[in-house]
């Protein structure tokens, strides 16, 4: 699921707010019928867009039947604000102005949910993305995670950026780091055990991208999209349980093939689809263009 953002200052998405929504638009018929890419419409939070460009957001994802993508009670600022504010929180705001209803939507972060708000996204189907790392990097707190699984809320694991709130993209340090988090904050060892955790990584984040009848799971009928883990490196033996090995001492590198729609990506750990030294020149290209934009907005 990719969203096109929608927010309300100038971005490499949009120069500007009255752009953003066309490109959205344009972007979904673009990806409409593409058997890999789920295109979303991305208003980026409540804080940075106004409510009409929130409502007509929520019209555009309807009108194409796609999902809707948003920001939700990441951090204590924008909930103490928004609560003097409206004197509601980001949640029962949202859920108020119907942008919750109509549609999939999925929540980033959640962190600052509290009981009624977590009721709320049961009620609307509202899934949560979990971003660990994020949360943990940008001091937003710890995210209510086994409350929201308790409710019944569809709760799946993510990395966020790699831009500033995260310095990677690697979904099994998620896997780890959400499980310890919860035992700290819930102050018992028991909590997210480690095949939930897979869960979340698996099935449970299909549901909350709206996929769970292609994805998440091996099932008859459903995309081949499978990785292969190697759990025969000095940090992984002995395997006494393969869901706990996969959680606490897999790493990135431990991960040997990927396959996407029946289709091989990676084998024996090399990108086979992709030209490596290209994509990195690429890369320290788009370092220097980004240090000399910011070395110009100073």
């Amino acid at each position: 699921m990719l969203g096109q953002t929608i927010i309300g200052f100038p971005a490499p998405d949009a120069k500007t707010l009255e752009a953003a929504p066309a490109r959205a638009e344009a972007f979904l018929k673009q990806y409409a019928a593409d058997p890999l890419v789920t295109p979303a419409v991305a208003p980026h939070a409540l804080y940075t867009n106004s409510d009409p460009t929130l409502k007509a957001a929520r019209a555009l994802a309807n009108a194409h039947v796609k999902p809707l993508v948003i920001h939700l009670s990441e951090t204590k600022r924008e909930n103490t604000d928004i609560l003097a504010k409206r004197r509601m929180s980001p949640t029962r705001v949202l859920d108020s102005m119907g942008l919750f209803t109509g549609g999939l939507t999925m929540a980033a972060h959640g962190v600052w949910l509290d009981a009624r708000d977590i009721n709320i996204l049961k009620q609307r189907g509202v899934g949560v993305a979990h971003c660990p790392s994020s949360n943990m990097k940008l001091a937003s707190r710890i995210a209510p995670v086994t409350q929201l699984i308790a409710a019944g809320v569809p709760t799946g694991l993510g990395t966020d950026g790699a831009a500033g709130s995260n310095n990677d993209l690697h979904l099994l340090e998620e896997l780890e780091l959400a499980g310890k988090l919860a035992k700290v904050n819930s102050g018992d060892p028991r909590a997210l055990p480690a095949r939930k955790l897979l869960e979340m990584a698996t099935i449970d984040g299909a549901r909350v991208l709206g996929l769970d009848k292609q994805i998440g799971s091996m099932e008859t009928g459903k995309l081949a999209d499978l990785i292969l883990v190697m759990l025969d490196e000095p940090h992984t033996v002995p395997v006494f349980q393969p869901e706990s090995a996969l959680v606490y001492t897999a790493k990135p590198s431990d991960v040997r093939d990927v396959m996407v729609n029946g289709c091989i990506v990676v084998r024996n750990r090399r990108a086979v689809t992709l030209d490596a030294p290209v994509i990195l020149s690429k890369a320290r290209e788009y370092r220097t263009a980004i240090a000399v934009s910011l070395a110009g907005a100073r």
